[in-house]
């Protein structure tokens, strides 16, 4: 309860960004490596297709973690006993795209619609926060973040961040 209290409070606070030049690449896979105990016991075959020549942007590593984490668990979530996770990484003219894409359940156009709303889920025991934290941390880093997604085929989301401080 006193972390659900946390992020909600913290949430109306942007937090000041403590940009550093980060690596992307280690980024991601640092977070795949802290979510795959949600996996175990389900086959899910994991594929990353990271750009080695991805330049060092001005990230708050920190504040990421939790983006990236949030996405990977839900996309792991999403699969019930097998499937497939595809984390990628390149560039995009002067962002840098990662896209966590997974074989799960999909979602609705209703849910997709709604996924970034504060306090929306479709999970038993979530809390609507994960998301809108998300958004919020891409977009105070002057990036944008996108879904795709379709029942029974699964999901994409799609980050891009600036390489440079906006």
């Amino acid at each position: 309860m006193a972390e659900l209290v946390r992020e909600i409070t913290q949430f109306g606070r942007p937090t000041t960004l403590r940009r550093v030049a980060t690596s992307l690449n280690g980024l991601v896979e640092s977070c795949l490596d802290l979510a795959q105990a949600r996996a175990k016991g389900k086959k899910v075959r994991v594929t990353l297709d990271l750009d080695a020549g991805l330049p060092a942007a001005m990230l708050d590593s920190r504040e990421l973690r939790k983006v990236f984490l949030n996405l990977i668990s839900n996309a792991l979530e999403a699969m019930e006993d097998e499937g497939s996770l595809t984390l990628r990484t390149r560039a995009e003219g002067r962002f840098l795209e990662t896209t966590v894409e997974d074989t799960g359940c999909g979602m609705s156009d209703e849910t997709r619609a709604r996924a970034f709303d504060l306090f929306f889920t479709t999970k038993d025991t979530g809390t609507g926060l994960g998301m809108a934290i998300a958004r919020a941390v891409i977009e105070q880093h002057g990036g944008r973040i996108e879904i795709r997604s379709q029942i029974g085929r699964g999901t994409q989301v799609r980050v891009l961040l600036p390489v440079e401080v906006p």
